[in-house]
């Protein structure tokens, strides 16, 4: 397998193995606030079933051109530690994007990095791609980072079909890069 790298962290495919690091990161309020209205987190076992799903790819399809791509994320270190995971969908000329970083490590540029990678990593796949971003308008940890990394808000409209939009969200759009003048850790493969 090629090493998917930034500076501090690690990805690989996400797969329903990681499921159990990923659990407590889900089953905390401070991550539920702003992703499940409800507060209930999915069961160990439906999110296993989740991540099977997502490693198996789509099956009914939006569009034919459409791919999921889901990476996990770890921390460097002796023992790498998960800490979160990235997810993207593409439709083709457009897609939409998402991360979840557990709590513990909020405020550390750890966000800003996986996402400058994950970015860097998409252009490689779909080099046209505008990215979307849905956000809950109280969420300013998030509404931050995507302005950091060059999304513009943009009236949810614009895009009706955004399977991530719930209703009152804030949509951000990135277009398909000249090549990014942002300042970002070199990718490693």
């Amino acid at each position: 397998m090629t090493l998917m790298q930034s500076q501090n962290l690690q990805f690989e495919p996400l797969t329903a193995i990681h499921a159990d690091a990923l659990f407590p990161i889900l089953n905390t309020s401070s991550v539920l606030a702003f992703i499940d209205p409800t507060g209930e987190p999915p069961s160990l076992e439906e999110l296993r079933a989740e991540y099977a799903a997502r490693e198996r790819g789509p099956v009914d399809l939006i569009t034919p051109a459409e791919k999921w791509f889901n990476v996990a994320i770890y921390l460097k270190a002796d023992s790498p530690t998960v800490v979160g995971r990235l997810e993207a969908t593409s439709y083709g000329e457009w897609g939409e994007i998402a991360y979840l970083l557990g709590e513990a490590w909020w405020g550390k540029g750890l966000a800003f990095e996986a996402m400058s990678w994950w970015h860097d990593y998409l252009e490689s796949l779909v080099p046209e791609a505008q990215w979307w971003a849905t956000v809950h308008p109280e969420n300013q940890r998030s509404i931050r980072l995507l302005t950091r990394l060059r999304y513009e808000e943009i009236d949810p409209s614009r895009r009706p079909n955004l399977q991530s939009y719930d209703p009152g969200d804030l949509c951000f759009v990135r277009s398909a890069p000249a090549k990014s003048q942002l300042q970002r850790s070199p990718i490693h493969k």
